[in-house]
């Protein structure tokens, strides 16, 4: 039995649940940063705005794509049942509820003359911070819930996600903030995101740090953990285009470009977020396909779980010596 054959991962998550995982890390993500910007006024106005536009309908496609994952999209109701021992019926009540507020709060915004600084308001903006920030948690405790893969089954992945959402949804906020900007008064807005995102991005370098050594040190993930540092998706995509690339143009446009013209800090920060947020999405993805199922230690011998193309359930086979 070769070890190189890919049988023992899992193979029912995908591309669908990366994307729907990332547009629910950014939808939160990029709200949360918008509401907490939203406290400082007039000064961050314009990443409140899009940040705003960006949570609700970036949640609500994501939704829609799990719903056309499931393969039978009329049953959606169900997955509120049984709140008390579903994790997938507490996540849709979360969810539903952060949805919910970022309406709100982008309707009132946006359409109305309401005072953006009111108690009302101010209670809506931190109600729509907890639930975002849960509902990026959730992604992460849906993984988690899965008990039979170790590599996703740790409490460290949720947090990883709610940095990573954080980081992604910043950087979308940045790209709108290049497209619909406003002339030079944009500029000291950019520096000021630009600082927070390299802040976060470091951040997001520990927690995966953090995360694959505890998967590496467990026998049951330490085999996911040296597969994704084996993928080029997570190492080339990821770690160096999506964190490295990203960290690096974000120091020189606070540091070195505060004279620069409007049109070259433009430039960098939109390749700068775009590429971490192509980062955001290749790290879900390579969590996802570098699942592995448990290798089993009976009596001295090593056992993995092995499904055959035409097998419903997976066996069980004796992996080689190595």
């Amino acid at each position: 039995m070769d070890p190189k054959v890919n049988g023992q991962l899992q193979k029912d998550w995908g591309g669908f649940i990366a994307l729907y995982l990332f547009l629910g890390g950014v939808g939160g993500g990029a709200y949360t940063i918008a509401a907490i910007n939203g406290f400082l006024g007039k000064s961050m106005a314009l990443s409140t705005t899009v940040g705003l536009w960006i949570g609700f309908p970036a949640l609500f496609i994501g939704s829609i794509i799990l719903l056309a994952d499931l393969g039978n999209p009329g049953k959606f109701f169900l997955a509120g049942l049984k709140p008390g021992t579903s994790w997938i019926a507490r996540g849709t009540g979360i969810i539903s509820l952060f949805m919910i507020f970022s309406f709100l709060h982008l309707v009132i915004h946006q359409f109305t003359e309401a005072s953006k600084t009111s108690a009302g308001m101010n209670i809506l903006a931190i109600a729509g911070i907890v639930f975002a920030i849960m509902t990026i948690a959730y992604t992460g405790l849906l993984l988690g819930a899965s008990k039979g893969i170790p590599f996703w089954h740790s409490g460290i992945v949720p947090v990883v996600f709610v940095i990573s959402g954080l980081v992604t949804g910043h950087f979308l906020i940045m790209i709108g903030m290049v497209i619909f900007n406003e002339g030079v008064t944009t500029t000291s807005q950019l520096s000021i995101m630009a600082a927070e995102a390299a802040a976060l991005v470091i951040v997001e370098v520990m927690a995966i740090i953090f995360f694959l050594q505890a998967a590496y040190k467990q026998p049951d993930s330490r085999e996911s953990a040296e597969r994704i540092l084996r993928k080029g998706i997570f190492v080339i995509g990821y770690v160096i285009l999506g964190l490295g690339v990203p960290l690096v143009l974000m120091l020189i446009l606070y540091f070195a470009m505060t004279e620069s013209g409007l049109g070259a800090v433009l430039a960098v920060t939109f390749i700068g977020a775009l590429l971490g947020l192509i980062g955001g999405l290749l790290l879900r993805l390579a969590i996802l396909v570098c699942g592995a199922l448990p290798t089993l230690n009976i009596a001295g011998f090593q056992f993995r779980r092995i499904a055959r193309p035409k097998d419903k359930m997976p066996g069980i086979g004796l992996m080689p010596p190595q």
